[in-house]
């Protein structure tokens, strides 16, 4: 299963990279930059920027990586209109912490940067296909009010009327109402202390206001309600996070970290798997 953490980072100007930042509030993390056992492997990792900012350089830098001295590192240049930007990997958690550090070209903003590890039988994830049903949508759960920048915020998972008793999987979700894009991740007491989620852009606005300072990705472009699925075939793993919903509710949230004040709306998509 996955799990996602965030980390508030300061940019340096244009092309000079800033600091590797401090651990967001509400995020779990005990270090920053560390996972929270040694069993983990990074998979993805990146960073948002606000609407002020575009992203000129991004690296990663860790004792884990064949040249942790230059780590991984993107120059995007001066003529970057990219506020999110992300990488995939595979790199298994050793020792030390991994550092993200970022330039940005309009301004030296605030930002969140993000790191997304995998555990191996920690969790339960399933992988179903894209065309099977027993899908379950209730409707749009909005947060009780606007968010405070680069910091999770949680949402308990509602329905009006409350959905059948049974396990189900996460296939992914719909964000709205945010300025451009942002951070989702789920919790419950069945992901065993783990939050499995994935970077979002709005699902609402027209190319030329959010594509074009997205990331160039189909797992912000196309695949929205159908991440974790995206993921699965992505990483080569099952993905879709496993609970059980019963008479006391669904007992999940979910929580979303973002670099403007908004009040986001989510659309859950969620797969009964069983009873």
């Amino acid at each position: 299963m996955l799990d996602t953490h965030a980390l508030v980072i300061t940019p340096g100007a244009a092309a000079v990279l800033g600091n590797p930042g401090t651990i967001a509030v509400n995020d779990g993390a005990q270090v920053a930059g560390v996972p929270l056992t040694p069993e983990a492997t990074l998979r993805m990792w990146g960073m948002l920027a606000p609407t002020a900012d575009t992203i000129n350089a991004i690296k990663l830098q860790s004792q884990d990586q064949v040249d942790p001295i230059n780590g991984v590192t993107v120059n995007l240049g001066a003529a970057s209109v990219l506020l999110q930007w992300y990488d995939y990997t595979t790199l298994k958690y050793k020792t030390g912490a991994r550092n993200i550090t970022a330039g940005t070209n309009t301004g030296v903003v605030v930002g969140t940067s993000f790191l997304i590890d995998e555990y191996a039988g920690r969790g339960k994830t399933t992988r179903v296909p894209y065309t099977a049903g027993n899908e379950i949508m209730f409707g749009a759960q909005t947060f009780g009010g606007a968010v405070t920048t680069n910091q999770w915020s949680t949402l308990a998972i509602t329905p009006t009327t409350a959905i059948p008793n049974g396990t189900y999987c996460i296939l992914g979700c719909y964000v709205t109402a945010i300025t451009n894009v942002g951070m989702i991740r789920f919790n419950h007491a069945d992901f065993q202390g783990l939050k499995p989620g994935f970077p979002v852009m709005n699902a609402e606005l027209t190319a030329a206001v959010t594509y074009q300072v997205a990331m160039r990705d189909s797992l912000v472009t196309t695949a929205m309600g159908e991440q974790f699925l995206y993921l699965s075939d992505l990483l080569g793993t099952p993905q879709c996070p496993v609970f059980r919903v019963s008479n006391a509710g669904t007992g999940l949230s979910v929580e979303f970290i973002g670099v403007q004040a908004d009040t986001p709306v989510v659309n859950v998509v969620l797969m009964k798997i069983g009873d």
